[in-house]
Parts: structure tokens; sequence; C-alpha cells
């Protein structure tokens, strides 16, 4: 086993006090809106799979191999001192598109993004959901009312939909030696 060494903290790289705090940053005032711990752990998970192995974060602090026989930096970014520039690392990460996958949509949203209209949208948006076998990840406090309202993860809805049956080939419309 590799002797390992403080690569810096969390905030050395990012000027965020942790990963949680990155996240908020980038969510700011609609926090509300996405799964929190799903973001995280996606963002962690694609970390750990950007960094080289051998290097980690552990809590806020990044550790890796000390001495130069054993780090394998081949391919990735340095800094100007030589030394493996893992704040170009975490700016490679593509943050947003990880939040995206984890906004939060209630049924009328849903409803919104799959065109439908007219006073019962939501419910026609609930029963679609049902029969793709989407459920409700959480429920909140509807804004007006108080009542529990379910909110939905978005990226299983615009993957149902985008792979739903006579998404694709027309087979009907091909002749035949074409």
């Amino acid at each position: 086993m590799a002797t390992t060494t403080n690569y810096g903290s969390w905030y050395n790289h990012t000027g965020e006090a942790t990963v949680s705090a990155s996240i908020a940053a980038a969510v700011a005032e609609f926090a509300d809106d996405f799964d929190l711990d799903a973001i995280e752990s996606d963002y962690l998970d694609a970390i750990d799979e950007a960094l080289p192995s051998g290097v980690g974060l552990s809590g806020d602090q990044f550790l890796g191999p000390a001495y130069e026989d054993d780090q394998d930096f081949d391919g990735y970014p340095l800094d100007d001192f030589g030394a493996l520039d893992i704040k170009a690392i975490i700016a490679d990460i593509d943050l947003m598109a990880i939040v995206e996958r984890h906004e939060l949509w209630t049924a009328d949203d849903a409803a919104g993004h799959l065109g439908y209209k007219g006073d019962n949208r939501a419910a026609t948006a609930r029963k679609k959901l049902s029969s793709w076998g989407i459920k409700a990840h959480s429920y909140r406090s509807h804004p007006s009312s108080g009542r529990p309202q379910a909110v939905y993860k978005a990226g299983e809805i615009r993957e149902a939909q985008a792979s739903r049956p006579g998404r694709g080939a027309r087979t009907d419309l091909k002749t035949e030696g074409a």
C-alpha cells in the first residue's frame, strides 16, 4: 500500500467549503426543486471517476500517493508546478448536467413538458406517469393550499418520454429493397 499525502482541501481547489456548499451555490434559491442528496452522490461519483487511480476525496480533503514513483498522472492536467491540477479536473465535470438529471417536477410541471393543456392537465400527467411506472419521488406542501403535492424526477420523465413506443424508425414506411 502506497503512503498517502494531502493534496489540498475542497476549499483550496474550488473556493467552496464543502461539496454540499458547491451544489448549494449551483442551485441557489431553487434548492427545493432538486434532489440534493442524489446530486451530491452523483457528483462525488463523477469526481471519483475523474481523478487518477490512487487519488480520492475523503471528507473535504483530497488524498493521493506521497511519492512520485507511486503517482501515475499521465494524461491528467498538471498545474504550473507539475503537480496534479485537481481544480482543472473538477472544472471538467459538468455539475449542471448532474443537477438537471435530479430536478423535481410537480404533476403540473410534467404536464407542461408533455404538452398537455386544459383544466385537468395535471391529472392527465399523473395518469401518464403512472402508466410509465414513474412514482412520486417525495411530497411537499402545495404553495397555496398547503396540501401534500407529489414531485417527480424530471430526468425519469424525460427518459420515459424519449423511450416510449412509437419513437424512432417508422418501419411501416420502408419499402422493400431500400
